[in-house]
């Protein structure tokens, strides 16, 4: 069984990784900003019409962020459906998220915004 400790070293692992810009949307009234620096882009399966209940249309992109870079200090932040991410300037916006591999990674299934 993968334990939390070692899914949390195989991060580093993982090639491609990039800086990105979380912007939270919280149920407060102020927004958070949180500074990646190990998110990676994740190819979708182009066959899938559904990824868990989310229906989907063909222009998804699965983004992954270590939590512990969106939660350095254990101070519980989450990724929601409607946050943004921003990766190399471009602007996507969250439609799922789950915590994934032994509460390590956030696993977010995200559409690119048009300007």
């Amino acid at each position: 069984m993968l334990g939390h400790s070692i899914a949390q070293s195989l991060i580093s692992l993982i090639p491609g990784r990039l800086s990105a810009v979380l912007t939270l949307l919280p149920d407060s009234a102020t927004p958070v900003t949180v500074n990646v620096f190990n998110a990676w882009l994740k190819p979708m399966d182009v066959h899938l019409s559904a990824y868990g209940n989310l229906n989907l249309q063909g222009d998804e992109t699965m983004i992954k962020i270590p939590d512990s870079e969106l939660n350095p200090t254990s101070n519980g932040r989450e990724i929601r459906s409607r946050d943004q991410i921003t990766i190399g300037g471009t602007n996507y916006r969250v439609v799922s998220a789950r915590l994934m591999s032994v509460r390590t990674v956030w696993q977010c299934v995200a559409r690119k915004e048009i300007a």
